[in-house]
């Protein structure tokens, strides 16, 4: 999973001359998108998958890319210095294709992302590190002998790391899986499934070495996806019940959180109509809600990727169409509802956003991809800002009780 920066919102009460300086209560939201300048090194394509911002100035985004040289698909690591994206070598050990599927940073000299490889038949278990000089492949048990996908990442610290997706059992039916790394080694972690079909974990977020959530989605029994969320207590894992919109096809394809009893995870529903609807769940600590979203086309709507600052800030982006070309979707969160973001698209054909980091409430950068008029898929990045919170100003008498107050 792309690592998603949570950054606690400080509210400052300060009692001077009979005035109290209270932040506002509704978050601050980005309120705009710009498109900034990315290396493509692909030939042929240039796939985006992931991004995660530790600062303003500091982000790796990572994915896949068609190197014509070695006939085979490269990992792709980007990185961000504030100023300008360069690509990072980074390690492809599959004699076939190799991609990094997420990131999560802690540090500008400490980042883990994961993904998927294949040499010949074989899809071992992939993991890399970045120590600030250069990325070295970590070695992680491997479930399966077939085929096994780690889909996301989420980093606490430099010694704490869960990632998850999914492996092909001995019935080539897809079942979760979880790996932890505690600063020496990774470990296989024990993970349910909702019944005997296919199950498949697409993202996680962790708060604390003892406070993750997982997103996903499942097989019915009857060929219909419904949602799949699971809960590490740093003990064990724990399916929670998660609702659905519909009887069609519903999925999580990412879930951010902020605390132990505050996430948010996005995707999609199918509705009546067979159109692809935004779905996005809210978790309060007790149960999994549906909160209504915004879409941005009447035919396609997808959220792939979801990043939260604080209970009252979030962006949400993806896809969208009307039976023509796709274009960018993002979504905003303000602590009341989900608004629709206008957001830039490069050249007229397909664009989409595939993940989503914010280091602050206005402060985020989307990756995605474009087609280029070669029919070329290029990298998309997007600066999304907004304006910082202003506290509001109100006057009390002499005598009111009031009482400095620091939270965060």
């Amino acid at each position: 999973m792309v690592r998603r920066s949570v950054l606690g919102v400080v509210a400052i009460l300060t009692l001077v001359l009979g005035c109290v300086m209270v932040a506002n209560p509704v978050g601050a939201v980005v309120d705009s998108a710009t498109i900034v300048s990315a290396p493509s090194p692909g030939t042929s394509f240039t796939s985006s998958r992931a991004i995660s911002c530790v600062t303003a100035s500091s982000c790796v985004a990572t994915g896949g890319y068609f190197s014509q040289a070695a006939g085979k698909v490269q990992t792709l690591v980007l990185q961000w210095d504030g100023v300008s994206w360069t690509h990072v070598p980074s390690l492809s050990p599959g004699s076939n294709d190799n991609y990094l599927f997420s990131v999560s940073c802690v540090s500008s000299s400490s980042c883990v992302a994961v993904g998927q490889y294949y040499s010949g038949n074989d899809s071992p278990t992939f993991v890399l590190r970045w120590d600030g000089v250069s990325w070295t492949q970590m070695t992680a048990p491997s479930p399966s002998t077939i085929a096994n996908r780690l889909s996301s990442v989420s980093c606490v610290s430099a010694s704490s790391c869960v990632a998850v997706g999914a492996y092909f059992d001995g019935n080539v039916v897809q079942r979760t899986f979880a790996l932890r790394w505690d600063g020496v080694s990774w470990t296989l972690m024990t993970t349910p499934n909702n019944g005997v079909a296919a199950n498949s974990l697409f993202s996680v977020s962790c708060v604390s070495a003892s406070s993750c959530v997982a997103a996903g989605v499942y097989d019915n029994g009857s060929g219909v996806y419904r949602t799949l969320v699971l809960r590490w207590d740093g003990v064990s894992w724990t399916l929670l019940t998660s609702p659905n919109n519909g009887s069609s096809d519903n999925g999580l394809m990412s879930v951010s959180c902020v605390s132990s009893s505050s996430c948010v995870a996005v995707g999609y529903y199918v509705n009546g109509s067979g159109a692809y609807q935004t779905l996005v769940l809210r978790w309060d600590g007790v149960s999994w809600t549906q909160v209504n979203s915004p879409n941005g086309g009447t035919n396609y709507n997808l959220l792939n990727s979801v990043s939260c600052a604080s209970e009252s800030s979030c962006v949400a982006v993806g896809q969208s169409n009307n039976n023509d070309p796709s274009r960018t979707l993002v979504l905003s969160w303000d602590g009341v509802s989900w608004t629709l973001l206008t957001s830039p698209n490069n050249g007229s054909a397909n664009n989409s956003l595939d993940a989503v980091s914010c280091t602050s409430e206005s402060s985020c950068v989307a990756f995605g991809s474009f087609y280029d008029g070669g029919g070329v898929q290029r990298t998309l990045m997007l600066s999304l800002t907004g304006p910082e919170p202003t506290p509001t100003t109100t006057t009390t008498g002499a005598s009111d009780p009031v009482t400095p107050a620091f939270t965060g």
